[in-house]
């Protein structure tokens, strides 16, 4: 078709129907070029690229070596590498199968036969459920601001609690509690209250050192921390974890421990991803911490609501929209995001944070996602578990999301 031609066509239609017929055909190449853009998953919060290449030669190096005989248990080499690391004793590092294993046998060790698990809510779906599981009850304190709320939090600690369990930074909000505030509220927990505070994503946060409220065991012998390599790391494929006591917790230590420990592979990737922590987590955290600011500032520009996060991902609302709905708008503009509704706030969702290139996707994914609020969209997707309680999240497995053992 020749230029005069091509316009010619137009030449006995109205304006109206020159434009609608122009925006049908905009409409028709949009889909042809989403048809060719990967879909991008920012629904998950484990580090997305492989790690050092030397981390996993070491696993590597093991595996051919000697696969056939047993592992040190005791974990002695890793563990005395994260002592040199955090600058505590060996005997004060427990080594388990993630995060969440070494979580749950404390929530076992401490909470059976009826005891009271407190945590803030919303935050790590794991913890009601390894509460209900030990056979103690999960108590919900609201967050404020989602914010943890000192004095509700410790309002919250009756006769029958047993631990108090703190994400931090917070998963999904990602909000972080200082380590001076952290302080304030520990002094004050009653003696038969052990906190377990999971930093599952610390190395994230920029606010302080990252050891910052681990050197509180120094000080509080009920305070337990519980690290991962499963996210900054990068070794989420690997199943590995520890946790930090203070010089007073080898009892509960000694009981959370795996009894036949860690598989070597996992040891000898964890140990040398210690050795070149500083420098690897150091360019993830600069990485993470460049593309959140810019979130953080963007993200209201366009009408969206969104925590002051300092973790890996940003949890998000806009008002008027059910989380289920700005998800299910998200995925059509090819951007996966995980819905609130599993995570303790069905208005909300959460996004990873990546590089620029997926800053810039998520950004433009949202701008399409609200103007189709304005133009009219599709009644709402209903999301499984709206309005769900922290009980019947505990009573319902298959109100699980895919992250709730990946510490």
């Amino acid at each position: 078709m020749g230029l005069l031609d091509y316009y010619r066509q137009f030449s006995e239609m109205s304006d109206a129907e020159v434009s609608e017929g122009l925006l049908r055909k905009r409409d028709e190449e949009r889909a042809k070029a989403l048809a060719n853009i990967p879909t991008l998953d920012l629904a998950a919060t484990e580090w997305p690229d492989f790690p050092n290449s030397e981390v996993m030669n070491a696993s590597i190096f093991v595996a051919r070596g000697r696969i056939n005989g047993y592992p040190d248990r005791h974990a002695e080499r890793l563990r005395r590498s994260l002592a040199a690391r955090h600058d505590v004793d060996p005997e004060r590092i427990v080594v388990g199968n993630g995060a969440a294993e070494l979580l749950q046998s404390a929530a076992h060790a401490l909470v059976a036969a009826g005891g009271e698990l407190v945590t803030p809510w919303p935050s790590y779906p794991l913890y009601p459920l390894m509460a209900a599981r030990a056979g103690g009850k999960p108590v919900a304190v609201d967050l404020v601001e989602d914010r943890v709320d000192t004095a509700r939090t410790l309002a919250a600690l009756g006769a029958r609690t047993r631990a108090l369990v703190i994400c931090n930074p917070n998963d999904p909000t990602g909000t972080y509690v200082p380590a001076d505030e952290l302080a304030g509220m520990l002094s004050r927990v009653p003696e038969h209250v052990h906190v377990l505070l999971d930093e599952a994503f610390v190395q994230f946060q920029d606010l302080e050192h990252e050891d910052a409220c681990l050197r509180l065991t120094d000080a509080f012998a009920r305070l337990t921390v519980f690290r991962t390599f499963s996210k900054a790391y990068g070794l989420s494929g690997l199943r590995i974890g520890y946790a930090v006591g203070s010089r007073d917790s080898a009892d509960l230590l000694t009981r959370i421990a795996p009894v036949l420990g860690v598989n070597a592979l996992s040891q000898a990737a964890a140990d040398y991803a210690v050795g070149i922590a500083d420098r690897e987590i150091g360019q993830r955290r600069r990485l993470v911490s460049q593309e959140r600011e810019n979130l953080l500032e963007e993200l209201p520009k366009l009408g969206v609501q969104v925590a002051p996060s300092q973790a890996n991902f940003v949890w998000m609302k806009v008002q008027g929209i059910p989380g289920a709905e700005l998800a299910a708008r998200l995925e059509r503009e090819r951007v996966l995001v995980a819905p609130g509704g599993p995570l303790g706030a069905d208005d909300h969702v959460r996004a990873a944070v990546r590089g620029p290139n997926e800053s810039s996707r998520l950004l433009l994914g949202l701008r399409r996602a609200l103007a189709a609020e304005r133009n009219g969209d599709p009644e709402p997707v209903e999301e499984p578990g709206d309005g769900m309680t922290v009980e019947e999240g505990v009573n319902d497995p298959g109100t699980r999301t895919e992250e709730d053992a990946d510490d």
